[in-house]
């Protein structure tokens, strides 16, 4: 059964690298509020590319897809993020935090859910672990990214974030 499976693993895993490497970064330019709104589907794309695409991989774009992200939330009105350190457990990887940030950000957009900051923190934090699984081997272990794991495998993320809040 596996072997039959393994063709189909890894042509999954190519159109996944391949849609990953989709993502262009804008040429933005945030003047004036309604800029923001203008690259909202970019965030979402954005921090899809940054989760799907391998952390030792296309490291110049990925710097540059890191620095859209993080001036679009740092400026757009719409969205503020109440970043708890009670949550934001992992903070030693720089890399999983904008994941979070641009998790919490997609889950807005997607949603038109711009107050919800349990929903934005489930995405946040979903978003992490994705990412940390499939960069385990480079990143290391990360003791807080661990717990959330298996928090999320027990279906008790939901209950222990919205106590932290």
């Amino acid at each position: 059964m596996i072997k039959k499976l393994l063709p189909l693993a890894c042509m999954l895993c190519l159109f996944m690298t391949a849609h990953a490497q989709e993502f262009k970064v804008p040429n933005y330019s945030f003047e004036k509020a309604a800029d923001y709104e203008t690259y909202e589907k970019d965030v979402v794309a954005a921090t899809k590319w940054l989760v799907e695409t391998p952390i030792n991989s296309q490291k110049t774009k990925r710097i540059q897809v890191q620095q859209f992200l993080m001036k679009w939330l740092e400026g757009t009105p719409k969205i503020t993020l109440n970043i708890s350190t009670e949550i934001v457990t992992f903070i030693e990887s720089p890399e999983s935090f904008i994941i979070y940030m641009g998790g919490w950000a997609s889950y807005c957009i997607e949603n038109n859910d711009y107050k919800n900051d349990l929903q934005g923190n489930i995405r946040g934090i979903e978003n992490v672990i994705t990412f940390y699984d499939a960069n385990r081997k480079e990143m290391g272990k990360i003791k807080a990214i661990e717990r959330y794991k298996k928090l999320q495998k027990k279906g008790k993320l939901e209950k222990h974030l919205k106590s932290k809040l």
